[in-house]
């Protein structure tokens, strides 16, 4: 009832969830939610370059950006290159705080459009992606950096359904899977130092995020989105011994071309803590406040009917809720000198702090970049 037996040959993961009255909703649901929720690493590097008038040559300086997920407001330095390769593993474990393998809508009874009333004992998805994302930003200027981002994206998807008969208790059951593998959305990226002293820096940014990703396998947003930002950086501070810290502070809005509505506010506020030279530990916490509901009212709602009063009312599949949801995250994670001045490997796991939404129990992230 609720899927076809077997839909392994399917154009996309909206088609395996089917176009029927049910589950289109869930479908849209994903694909509006899911991409936006693939986190992207920040595009500064672990290391920036200063001009030394002295030698009239360019200085590493002497500590290590921690944050992964935080753009610091320094940049680069002219003429350097940063390659930066990522490795992250999202599965989607969580809607809305109830676990995705154990979904279920055993309330009052569903009518269809035949007039049957049926129950659903089961409704399990299973999404996960391997994300692969390649990174190099530029320095064009002693404060000017341009970034280009592309994550190729492994995903596969299935559901599993049961559905109840009311008038004889019978069963049927339905499964559908499928793959993808293609980029995501590409980014463009830039940061333009505004503001440098002895108490930090500021920057202003701009990231454009081009639709090259496909929405229908929940690997893209399907439209342009603009966002522009503001990043702050304090100086590092000695605490003892090789010990420093250093914060962070970004904010700014992620404008859709399309529809104002589906724009969100996204800011973060971190602290890096140095140990030495070579290694940077780093926490952040993340979050997006998107503007409005990602659904109108009644969009996921069914006609069910009350068997013992033959009374009709409306109520949402699987007891969705489709108020305003805001996303927060705890980034814990850093970046150490492998090699030299050039080499650096990152390490991160982000992870939830709230359960609205579409959510993953934890991301793991590993990397590796090169300065040149």
């Amino acid at each position: 009832v609720l899927l076809a037996a077997s839909r392994v040959g399917a154009e996309s993961f909206v088609d395996i969830l089917g176009r029927r009255a049910i589950t289109r909703p869930i479908g849209e649901a994903l694909a509006a939610s899911v991409a936006r929720s693939l986190p992207v690493p920040a595009a500064s590097p672990g290391v920036s370059f200063t001009f030394d008038p002295e030698t009239h040559a360019f200085r590493r300086t002497t500590e290590v950006t921690g944050q992964l997920f935080l753009e610091r407001a320094a940049p680069l330095g002219r003429g350097r290159w940063n390659l930066d390769l990522s490795y992250q593993w999202v599965q989607i474990d969580t809607l809305d705080g109830h676990d995705t393998a154990d979904l279920r809508d055993t309330g009052p009874p569903i009518i269809d459009h035949r007039g049957n009333l049926f129950t659903v004992p089961r409704f399990a998805l299973d999404l996960e992606t391997h994300e692969v994302t390649m990174s190099a930003t530029y320095g064009v200027t002693d404060d000017l950096d341009v970034n280009l981002t592309l994550p190729l994206l492994a995903s596969t998807f299935a559901v599993h359904a049961t559905a109840r008969r009311v008038a004889d208790g019978g069963l049927q059951s339905g499964d559908a899977h499928g793959s993808a593998f293609a980029p995501g959305d590409l980014l463009a990226r830039a940061k333009q130092r505004l503001l440098h002293g002895g108490w930090g820096d500021v920057a202003a940014g701009l990231v454009v995020r081009m639709p090259t990703g496909n929405a229908d396998d929940f690997q893209g947003t399907g439209t342009w989105e603009v966002a522009p930002m503001l990043y702050a950086t304090t100086p590092a501070i000695t605490v003892g011994g090789p010990v420093s810290v250093r914060g962070y502070a970004n904010g700014g809005v992620d404008l859709d071309a399309e529809n104002v509505d589906h724009s969100e506010g996204r800011f973060g506020f971190g602290l890096d803590v140095g140990l030495g030279t070579r290694v940077t530990l780093a926490t952040a916490v993340l979050g997006r406040e998107p503007f409005a509901a990602p659904a109108s009212p009644g969009f996921f709602d069914l006609f069910r009917v009350n068997p013992q009063n033959g009374k009709v009312s409306r109520a949402p599949f699987l007891g969705l809720d489709r108020n305003r949801q805001s996303f927060y995250d705890l980034a814990i994670g850093g970046r150490v000198v492998l090699w030299r001045e050039t080499v650096i490997g990152f390490a991160n796991v982000l992870l939830p702090l709230n359960d609205d939404g579409f959510r993953s129990d934890a991301i793991p992230m590993v990397g590796v970049e090169a300065v040149f």
